[in-house]
């Protein structure tokens, strides 16, 4: 495993195998010869109230019309951090997770697609890295 600063803000752990780009505002990580994806973008707050992670969604689902499910479990493992995720399987069978995490000063985007079987089985990768996100910034 490696970590990765996609942006001063946040580390994430990926697998040493993973590739990646990274773009002005999004990091993208992927296995060569896989189908699932991980990009992550984040976004600072200097000062004024952070837009809501439910909030952010919903903005986000609005600009997508799709047969969205809301997630009622949580996917990042720190009860503190503000969070909201919703998936959609597309017309081709591509699964797309969406997920928000807000502090009172960043909020990090994070978005899995892939098959639906391989994005939803246990040892997916990319779950595991948006799992694993930690502040290098507090």
């Amino acid at each position: 495993m490696k970590i990765v600063r996609p942006s001063p803000s946040y580390l994430v752990t990926i697998p040493d195998e993973v590739l990646e780009d990274h773009g002005d505002r999004v990091a993208s990580f992927w296995l060569d010869g896989e189908e699932i994806l991980l990009q992550l973008s984040s976004y600072i707050r200097a000062d004024g109230q952070q837009p809501s992670a439910a909030t952010r969604l919903r903005e986000r689902i609005a600009k997508h019309a799709e047969n969205w499910t809301l997630w009622n479990k949580e996917l990042y493992p720190a009860a503190s951090v503000d969070q909201a995720t919703a998936e959609f399987v597309d017309h081709d069978g591509v699964l797309w997770i969406h997920t928000y995490l807000v502090w009172p000063h960043l909020t990090i985007y994070a978005l899995i697609s892939g098959p639906d079987v391989q994005v939803r089985s246990p040892s997916n990768w990319a779950m595991a890295s948006v799992k694993s996100i930690e502040l290098a910034i507090h």
